[in-house]
């Protein structure tokens, strides 16, 4: 007997000094967004509170942001909106809404052009889901990207002879080695491209045509993510192109 109730006091203090079960810890929650410029892209920043956020509930449902339009959703089980957060900034517009029960979307919109690749990645303390959109326009010295994240590409040389150009680099733990060299002009329309499969140490040329005056130009290498199509890697320099 004395045992029956030295237990039951004891499940009771439980309850009551904190022993909540974890289906009543807050739900995962977007907060606010916001908007900034950097060098090379325009960044979006979802803020979260009230549980983690991972990676793999991230989608770029519509990652093909130059025609204007982008979609990220969070597919997260009870994922809630404070109210729905809608901010326009550095030509970007951003509406966070809930899709359904268990997805966000994050909309975006910009003028059509602007901006040619979509990155999504996630950070934690405190919990953020950010989204970078990259500009289309050739890239200001500050804006070049010789290195890529974690290395997965880098842009070792560019040399050009007439409408093409020989490009050195390398690539470390791409999936499948798969990349593509383009180059852009001026307004940041693509006028060459190169599939490129390479480990390690790599060396092709990619040839451009339409151009009609003197301009700034962008040779870019990139890799989309295997999981939505969104940018994974990507390195930059801005070049002359002649007509």
């Amino acid at each position: 007997m004395r045992t029956n109730i030295l237990l039951r006091v004891a499940l009771l203090a439980a309850v009551v000094l904190g022993g909540a079960p974890a289906s009543a810890s807050a739900a995962l929650t977007a907060s606010d967004v916001r908007i900034g410029a950097q060098a090379a892209f325009v960044r979006v920043v979802v803020d979260f509170n009230g549980g983690r956020l991972e990676f793999n509930e991230t989608n770029a449902e519509d990652p093909r942001i130059a025609d204007g339009t982008g979609c990220v959703d969070v597919a997260h089980r009870g994922i809630r909106l404070r109210t729905p957060l809608d901010r326009t900034a550095q030509g970007v517009r951003a509406r966070v809404t809930l899709a359904t029960a268990n997805r966000l979307r994050v909309q975006l919109s910009a003028t059509a052009g602007r901006f040619k690749y979509v990155r999504v990645f996630v950070l934690h303390g405190p919990e953020r889901l950010v989204i970078d959109l990259y500009r289309s326009k050739p890239p200001s010295s500050a804006a070049e990207i010789r290195t890529g994240e974690r290395r997965c590409l880098t842009l070792a040389s560019i040399q050009r002879t007439g409408h093409t150009f020989r490009v050195r680099g390398t690539e470390l733990n791409l999936f499948e080695g798969s990349f593509v060299i383009r180059v852009r002009d001026a307004r940041g329309r693509s006028i060459g491209r190169r599939i490129v499969t390479a480990r390690g140490p790599w060396t092709q040329t990619v040839t451009y045509s339409g151009v009609t005056s003197r301009q700034a130009g962008t040779v870019e290498a990139v890799a989309e993510s295997a999981k939505d199509g969104s940018l994974a890697c990507i390195v930059q320099r801005r070049v002359t192109l002649v007509p």
